[in-house]
């Protein structure tokens, strides 16, 4: 039974006038998701095994690629669905791996219920943890083990505290088998109420993900032909109060070192987002244009990027990487992906939180601005990192050797004899 008025509770909001942001978009993507799941499955479902994966926005989907991957190898018949809930997701080139990729379908029982019957899933998997409780109830209900890959719990959630720990701790309690990836977080999990016995430390499949793909090349030659003999630093996953640091250390940078180069990647990519960046470079003197990862050849030192899906390949090419959302607790984007390319990584004050940046700067492989003077600590160890090139690979490196491959590869074997293959 899910927590005591969550079903009032869902009905309502699904249900308020919430205007034009991003939660009214994924409210108003997921109202229309069952019919598209229903009309999928009368369709394309066949007799075979058929696993849904969640994960709540891009991070956590692609968190579960290489599992994917891996299981479609075991077993050549299988169908993988995935579903989202965030609008990034939506907005993703590609399906995370799976058959189809759509909203998750709002989290009330008779929604549920539709979708579970439609699709008929063998396993349901919950990527890192964004576990849905009406969804996780029936699926349970039908006897469907439930799953949990790349299990995360930060230590400041808000369901560690009483009374949701209470409340969840039947949900918890439901779940088949759980690969944390860090005994730390296996800990908060026992605590949520998981079994000790269906957990297994893992390590993160994400890690999987990030050394196992391919970068796209087609953007990297006119990348390449940009940045000729220039240090580039690549500035991921941007909020506004990044921004403002980035742009402030580019002004100095700049000053010092001419063949300097700056790409500015917005969390939220849209006209805003980039018309934002743009009118910020302004009014620090710096002209700013917008370049759409297509055929033209990027202008100027400084390009906010306005192609979605490209980030990763940026970080290819990149000197020195900093992640946004290290200003606000618990906001910090994965780190990984730059360190892949033994790219060093700079982050915001507020990192702790995130196991990965925490083993980076741990080992060397970042470092972190203060709240004040940021931009200052950032552009004096961007000059730095110019004029130093053995300091700065050395650093890059130091981040690179805490990225571990396997996790991927445990969590599939756990997971096949639940499929009951």
């Amino acid at each position: 039974m899910p927590i005591p008025g969550y079903r009032f509770a869902t009905k309502l909001a699904s249900r308020l006038p919430l205007g034009h942001g991003k939660l009214a978009q994924s409210v108003a993507g997921r109202r229309d998701a069952v019919e598209r799941w229903e009309n999928w499955a009368s369709i394309e479902r066949t007799d075979g095994p058929l696993v849904w994966v969640h994960g709540a926005s891009v991070g956590e989907g692609l968190a579960a690629e290489p599992v994917i991957r891996r299981l479609r190898a075991a077993i050549p018949d299988i169908q993988i669905v995935h579903s989202f809930s965030s609008p990034s997701a939506a907005n993703w080139p590609g399906n995370f791996g799976a058959a189809v990729s759509d909203y998750v379908p709002p989290d009330e029982c008779e929604t549920i219920q539709r979708v579970l019957e439609a699709l008929q899933p063998s396993l349901v998997l919950f990527s890192r943890g964004d576990i849905w409780p009406e969804l996780a109830t029936q699926t349970a209900a039908r006897g469907v083990p439930l799953a949990v890959s790349g299990a995360v719990v930060r230590p400041n959630s808000h369901r560690l505290r009483q009374p949701m720990r209470t409340l969840l701790r039947q949900l918890h309690n439901s779940i088949s088998w759980l690969g944390a990836v860090s005994n730390t977080d296996a800990d908060r999990y026992s605590r949520l109420g998981v079994r000790r016995s269906v957990m297994t430390v893992t390590g993160d499949p994400r890690h999987d993900q990030i050394l196992e793909r391919v970068p796209r090349l087609e953007p990297l030659r006119k990348l390449l032909e940009w940045l000729q003999a220039a240090n580039v630093l690549v500035a991921g996953s941007s909020h506004p109060e990044d921004e403002i640091v980035v742009l402030d250390a580019f002004s100095t940078v700049s000053q010092s070192d001419p063949s300097a180069r700056l790409m500015v990647v917005p969390h939220d990519l849209n006209p805003n987002s980039i018309h934002r960046v743009v009118t910020s470079g302004g009014r620090r003197g710096i002209a700013i244009t917008s370049w759409d990862g297509g055929a033209a050849v990027p202008q100027g030192p400084c390009v906010v990027v306005a192609a979605v899906g490209i980030l990763a390949d940026l970080y290819a090419v990149a000197d020195i990487a900093y992640i946004g959302g290290g200003f606000k607790r618990g906001m910090l984007h994965s780190v990984a992906e730059p360190a892949a390319y033994a790219v060093p990584v700079i982050v915001g004050p507020h990192y702790r939180s995130a196991a990965d940046a925490k083993a980076f700067v741990d080992q060397g492989g970042a470092s972190v601005l203060p709240r004040r003077p940021a931009a200052e600590h950032l552009s004096r160890t961007w000059l730095e990192w110019i004029r130093e090139p053995d300091r700065r690979f050395a650093t890059g490196l130091a981040a690179r050797n805490t990225l571990q491959q396997g996790a991927a590869g445990r969590t599939a074997d756990a997971l096949l004899p639940l499929i009951g293959t």
